[in-house]
Protein backbone atom coordinates (compact mmCIF):
# COMPACT_ATOMS: atom_id res chain seq x y z
CA UNK A 1 0.00 0.00 0.00
CA UNK A 2 1.26 3.47 -0.90
CA UNK A 3 1.38 6.24 1.71
CA UNK A 4 0.48 6.11 5.36
CA UNK A 5 -1.81 3.40 6.68
CA UNK A 6 -4.85 5.08 8.22
CA UNK A 7 -5.62 3.60 11.63
CA UNK A 8 -8.51 3.86 14.05
CA UNK A 9 -8.23 2.76 17.67
CA UNK A 10 -11.06 1.20 19.70
CA UNK A 11 -10.61 1.34 23.45
CA UNK A 12 -8.64 4.52 22.84
CA UNK A 13 -8.90 5.92 26.37
CA UNK A 14 -7.73 2.72 28.05
CA UNK A 15 -4.13 1.94 29.00
CA UNK A 16 -3.36 0.24 25.70
CA UNK A 17 -5.34 2.74 23.66
CA UNK A 18 -3.36 5.63 25.12
CA UNK A 19 -0.08 3.81 24.40
CA UNK A 20 -1.22 3.28 20.80
CA UNK A 21 -2.04 6.97 20.39
CA UNK A 22 1.33 8.02 21.78
CA UNK A 23 3.26 5.54 19.65
CA UNK A 24 1.26 6.36 16.50
CA UNK A 25 2.71 9.87 16.63
CA UNK A 26 6.27 8.51 16.63
CA UNK A 27 6.02 5.63 14.13
CA UNK A 28 6.48 6.28 10.42
CA UNK A 29 3.88 4.92 8.01
CA UNK A 30 0.74 5.26 10.13
CA UNK A 31 -1.82 8.05 10.39
CA UNK A 32 -4.33 8.21 13.25
CA UNK A 33 -7.82 8.93 11.88
CA UNK A 34 -10.14 7.68 14.64
CA UNK A 35 -10.28 7.14 18.39
CA UNK A 36 -13.31 5.28 19.76
CA UNK A 37 -14.72 4.49 23.21
CA UNK A 38 -18.04 3.25 24.57
CA UNK A 39 -21.05 5.56 24.48
CA UNK A 40 -21.00 6.41 28.20
CA UNK A 41 -17.33 7.31 28.45
CA UNK A 42 -16.83 10.58 30.33
CA UNK A 43 -14.12 11.90 27.98
CA UNK A 44 -16.06 11.75 24.70
CA UNK A 45 -15.35 14.85 22.64
CA UNK A 46 -11.92 15.46 24.17
CA UNK A 47 -8.79 15.37 22.04
CA UNK A 48 -7.40 11.82 22.09
CA UNK A 49 -3.83 13.09 22.22
CA UNK A 50 -4.50 15.04 25.39
CA UNK A 51 -6.22 11.98 26.90
CA UNK A 52 -3.03 10.03 26.14
CA UNK A 53 -0.89 12.68 27.83
CA UNK A 54 0.63 14.24 24.69
CA UNK A 55 -0.06 17.33 22.59
CA UNK A 56 -3.41 17.50 20.77
CA UNK A 57 -3.59 15.32 17.65
CA UNK A 58 -6.82 16.71 16.20
CA UNK A 59 -8.80 13.50 16.69
CA UNK A 60 -11.63 13.72 19.21
CA UNK A 61 -12.67 10.68 21.24
CA UNK A 62 -15.91 9.36 19.75
CA UNK A 63 -18.41 6.57 20.33
CA UNK A 64 -18.99 6.09 16.58
CA UNK A 65 -17.04 2.97 15.57
CA UNK A 66 -18.72 2.84 12.15
CA UNK A 67 -17.58 6.38 11.33
CA UNK A 68 -14.00 5.45 12.26
CA UNK A 69 -14.23 2.39 9.99
CA UNK A 70 -15.26 4.67 7.15
CA UNK A 71 -12.06 6.70 7.51
CA UNK A 72 -9.59 3.92 8.36
CA UNK A 73 -7.72 1.24 6.44
CA UNK A 74 -7.45 -0.80 9.64
CA UNK A 75 -9.02 -0.67 13.10
CA UNK A 76 -6.93 -1.66 16.13
CA UNK A 77 -9.25 -2.99 18.83
CA UNK A 78 -8.27 -3.11 22.50
CA UNK A 79 -11.81 -2.63 23.79
CA UNK A 80 -13.75 -4.89 26.16
CA UNK A 81 -14.39 -8.43 24.94
CA UNK A 82 -18.16 -8.01 24.65
CA UNK A 83 -17.72 -5.14 22.18
CA UNK A 84 -15.61 -7.24 19.79
CA UNK A 85 -18.46 -8.98 17.87
CA UNK A 86 -20.13 -5.71 16.86
CA UNK A 87 -16.78 -4.14 16.00
CA UNK A 88 -15.90 -7.17 13.87
CA UNK A 89 -19.24 -6.99 12.08
CA UNK A 90 -18.87 -3.28 11.34
CA UNK A 91 -15.27 -3.67 10.14
CA UNK A 92 -16.23 -6.52 7.82
CA UNK A 93 -19.22 -4.57 6.48
CA UNK A 94 -16.99 -1.56 5.81
CA UNK A 95 -14.17 -3.55 4.19
CA UNK A 96 -11.76 -2.44 6.91
CA UNK A 97 -8.92 -4.69 8.15
CA UNK A 98 -8.85 -5.49 11.86
CA UNK A 99 -6.15 -5.96 14.51
CA UNK A 100 -7.52 -7.30 17.79
CA UNK A 101 -5.56 -7.49 21.03
CA UNK A 102 -8.53 -8.04 23.34
CA UNK A 103 -8.24 -11.22 25.42
CA UNK A 104 -10.75 -13.33 27.35
CA UNK A 105 -13.05 -13.79 24.33
CA UNK A 106 -15.90 -16.29 24.60
CA UNK A 107 -16.48 -18.95 21.93
CA UNK A 108 -19.22 -16.80 20.37
CA UNK A 109 -16.93 -13.75 20.32
CA UNK A 110 -14.18 -15.75 18.63
CA UNK A 111 -16.73 -16.96 16.09
CA UNK A 112 -17.60 -13.33 15.29
CA UNK A 113 -13.94 -12.68 14.50
CA UNK A 114 -13.77 -15.78 12.32
CA UNK A 115 -16.83 -14.62 10.39
CA UNK A 116 -15.26 -11.19 9.84
CA UNK A 117 -12.05 -12.86 8.62
CA UNK A 118 -13.99 -14.34 5.69
CA UNK A 119 -14.43 -10.80 4.36
CA UNK A 120 -11.43 -8.81 5.64
CA UNK A 121 -7.95 -9.68 6.95
CA UNK A 122 -7.87 -9.99 10.75
CA UNK A 123 -4.89 -10.23 13.09
CA UNK A 124 -5.88 -11.55 16.50
CA UNK A 125 -3.24 -12.26 19.11
CA UNK A 126 -3.28 -12.41 22.92
CA UNK A 127 -0.05 -10.41 22.97
CA UNK A 128 1.23 -8.04 20.29
CA UNK A 129 4.77 -7.72 21.64
CA UNK A 130 7.41 -8.94 19.15
CA UNK A 131 9.46 -10.25 22.08
CA UNK A 132 6.57 -12.27 23.53
CA UNK A 133 5.82 -13.74 20.13
CA UNK A 134 9.46 -14.80 19.85
CA UNK A 135 8.96 -16.40 23.29
CA UNK A 136 5.96 -18.33 21.91
CA UNK A 137 8.12 -19.72 19.11
CA UNK A 138 11.02 -20.52 21.45
CA UNK A 139 8.73 -22.30 23.94
CA UNK A 140 7.32 -24.45 21.14
CA UNK A 141 10.80 -25.32 19.87
CA UNK A 142 12.15 -26.02 23.36
CA UNK A 143 9.24 -28.34 24.17
CA UNK A 144 9.77 -30.21 20.91
CA UNK A 145 13.43 -30.78 21.74
CA UNK A 146 13.00 -31.60 25.43
CA UNK A 147 9.88 -33.76 25.10
CA UNK A 148 6.82 -34.28 27.32
CA UNK A 149 8.68 -35.72 30.33
CA UNK A 150 9.68 -32.25 31.56
CA UNK A 151 7.35 -30.52 33.96
CA UNK A 152 6.60 -27.05 32.68
CA UNK A 153 5.79 -24.11 34.95
CA UNK A 154 4.64 -20.83 33.40
CA UNK A 155 4.70 -17.80 35.69
CA UNK A 156 2.21 -15.14 34.62
CA UNK A 157 2.54 -11.79 36.45
CA UNK A 158 0.45 -8.70 35.67
CA UNK A 159 -0.95 -5.60 37.36
CA UNK A 160 -3.79 -5.90 39.87
CA UNK A 161 -6.30 -4.34 37.45
CA UNK A 162 -6.10 -7.21 34.95
CA UNK A 163 -9.41 -9.07 34.96
CA UNK A 164 -8.49 -12.43 33.40
CA UNK A 165 -6.29 -15.02 35.09
CA UNK A 166 -4.44 -16.73 33.63
CA UNK A 167 -3.77 -14.19 30.94
CA UNK A 168 -4.27 -14.92 27.27
CA UNK A 169 -0.49 -14.73 26.89
CA UNK A 170 0.07 -17.43 29.52
CA UNK A 171 -2.54 -19.70 27.97
CA UNK A 172 -0.98 -19.27 24.53
CA UNK A 173 2.42 -20.13 26.00
CA UNK A 174 0.90 -23.28 27.48
CA UNK A 175 -0.66 -24.18 24.14
CA UNK A 176 2.66 -23.65 22.35
CA UNK A 177 4.48 -25.87 24.84
CA UNK A 178 1.84 -28.57 24.39
CA UNK A 179 2.09 -28.33 20.59
CA UNK A 180 5.85 -28.67 20.73
CA UNK A 181 5.69 -31.63 23.13
CA UNK A 182 3.00 -33.34 21.06
CA UNK A 183 0.41 -33.49 23.82
CA UNK A 184 -3.14 -32.17 24.28
CA UNK A 185 -2.95 -29.01 26.39
CA UNK A 186 -6.27 -29.74 28.11
CA UNK A 187 -4.91 -33.10 29.33
CA UNK A 188 -1.86 -31.64 31.10
CA UNK A 189 -2.92 -28.09 32.05
CA UNK A 190 -3.05 -27.01 35.70
CA UNK A 191 -3.93 -23.49 36.84
CA UNK A 192 -2.35 -22.58 40.17
CA UNK A 193 -3.61 -19.08 40.97
CA UNK A 194 -1.20 -17.37 43.33
CA UNK A 195 1.30 -20.24 43.11
CA UNK A 196 0.07 -21.98 46.26
CA UNK A 197 1.02 -25.52 45.26
CA UNK A 198 4.41 -27.00 46.10
CA UNK A 199 4.60 -29.61 43.34
CA UNK A 200 3.07 -30.67 40.03
CA UNK A 201 2.78 -34.07 38.31
CA UNK A 202 5.41 -35.15 35.81
CA UNK A 203 4.54 -34.04 32.28
CA UNK A 204 2.15 -31.32 33.44
CA UNK A 205 1.97 -27.71 32.23
CA UNK A 206 1.21 -25.52 35.23
CA UNK A 207 0.37 -21.82 34.95
CA UNK A 208 0.91 -19.78 38.11
CA UNK A 209 -0.95 -16.46 37.96
CA UNK A 210 0.16 -13.49 40.06
CA UNK A 211 -1.45 -10.04 40.14
CA UNK A 212 0.87 -7.47 41.70
CA UNK A 213 0.96 -3.67 41.77
CA UNK A 214 1.34 -2.08 38.33
CA UNK A 215 3.41 -4.82 36.66
CA UNK A 216 2.97 -4.44 32.89
CA UNK A 217 3.59 -8.10 32.13
CA UNK A 218 6.23 -10.68 33.06
CA UNK A 219 6.25 -14.26 31.77
CA UNK A 220 8.66 -17.11 32.45
CA UNK A 221 8.47 -20.61 30.97
CA UNK A 222 10.45 -23.12 33.05
CA UNK A 223 11.20 -26.65 31.81
CA UNK A 224 12.02 -28.71 34.91
CA UNK A 225 13.67 -32.06 34.18
CA UNK A 226 15.90 -34.58 35.89
CA UNK A 227 19.24 -32.89 36.54
CA UNK A 228 18.49 -29.63 34.74
CA UNK A 229 16.13 -26.69 34.42
CA UNK A 230 15.70 -24.42 31.40
CA UNK A 231 13.97 -21.02 31.75
CA UNK A 232 12.80 -18.57 29.09
CA UNK A 233 11.71 -15.10 30.29
CA UNK A 234 10.14 -11.98 28.84
CA UNK A 235 9.82 -8.73 30.80
CA UNK A 236 7.68 -5.90 29.42
CA UNK A 237 9.13 -2.55 30.45
CA UNK A 238 6.12 -0.57 29.21
CA UNK A 239 2.96 -0.96 27.14
CA UNK A 240 4.82 0.59 24.24
CA UNK A 241 6.11 -2.91 23.40
CA UNK A 242 2.54 -4.08 22.76
CA UNK A 243 1.53 -0.86 21.02
CA UNK A 244 4.48 -0.92 18.63
CA UNK A 245 3.73 -4.55 17.77
CA UNK A 246 0.07 -3.71 17.10
CA UNK A 247 1.09 -0.85 14.81
CA UNK A 248 3.45 -3.20 12.97
CA UNK A 249 0.55 -5.63 12.56
CA UNK A 250 -1.66 -2.81 11.27
CA UNK A 251 0.86 -1.86 8.58
CA UNK A 252 1.25 -5.52 7.60
CA UNK A 253 -2.36 -6.68 7.53
CA UNK A 254 -3.76 -4.10 5.10
CA UNK A 255 -2.04 -5.81 2.15
CA UNK A 256 -3.12 -9.34 3.10
CA UNK A 257 -6.00 -11.47 1.83
CA UNK A 258 -9.07 -12.03 4.06
CA UNK A 259 -8.41 -14.71 6.69
CA UNK A 260 -7.38 -15.00 10.34
CA UNK A 261 -3.73 -14.24 11.17
CA UNK A 262 -1.75 -13.84 14.37
CA UNK A 263 1.54 -12.17 15.30
CA UNK A 264 3.50 -15.27 14.34
CA UNK A 265 2.39 -14.54 10.77
CA UNK A 266 3.16 -10.81 11.06
CA UNK A 267 6.69 -11.47 12.33
CA UNK A 268 7.48 -14.48 10.11
CA UNK A 269 8.00 -16.78 13.10
CA UNK A 270 6.19 -19.86 11.80
CA UNK A 271 9.46 -21.53 10.82
CA UNK A 272 11.50 -20.59 13.91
Amino acid sequence: MQGDVRIGIAGAAGRMGQALIRCSQKVAGVLLVGAVEHATHTQLGEDSGEIAGIDPVGIALSADFAAAVGRADVMIDFSLHDAVPEHARLAAHGGCALVVGTTGLSADEVQALNEAARKVPVVWAPNMSPGVNLLFAMADRAAAMLGPSYRVIIDDTHHIHKKDAPSGTALRLGEKVAEGAGVDFSDVYIHDEGGSRNDYPDGSIAIRSFREGEVVGDHTVCFDGIGERVSLTHHAKSRDAFALGALQAARWVVSMAPRMYDMQDVLGLRSV
